[in-house]
């Protein structure tokens, strides 16, 4: 079995825009068309973090920086408009979808 190596970015900012954009910590972690779960936002965290609408949710990426990325949905690749959602405040990450290849041989 092989696939690929986990791969996890600190979320340093998340712009209220209609092409959200997602700021990290690491740089050149994803590439454009990379599958990315947000996670560990909202507010039941014990310090609330804000973006509960992106939450435990997956995306495409576009990456627009060595540390930015802007965020698509998955299934029409449109960019994801977050104008109305609860803003940011600090903490959360992005982890990309791993891919897991199980090649059966004969035995």
């Amino acid at each position: 079995m092989s696939g690929q190596a986990s791969a996890r970015a600190n979320i340093t900012a998340i712009s209220l825009a209609e092409k959200c954009e997602i700021t990290t910590l690491e740089e050149d972690i994803y590439s454009t068309g990379d599958r990315i779960t947000v996670t560990d936002l909202g507010q039941q965290m014990p310090v609330p973090r804000g973006m509960p609408q992106i939450n435990n949710c997956s995306y495409l990426v576009e990456k627009t920086s060595s540390t930015t990325y802007l965020i698509k949905d998955i299934t029409t690749e449109d960019y994801i408009n977050s104008l109305n959602f609860t803003p940011y405040v600090e903490g959360g990450n992005l982890n990309l979808d791993q891919t897991i290849f199980i090649y059966e041989g004969d035995s």
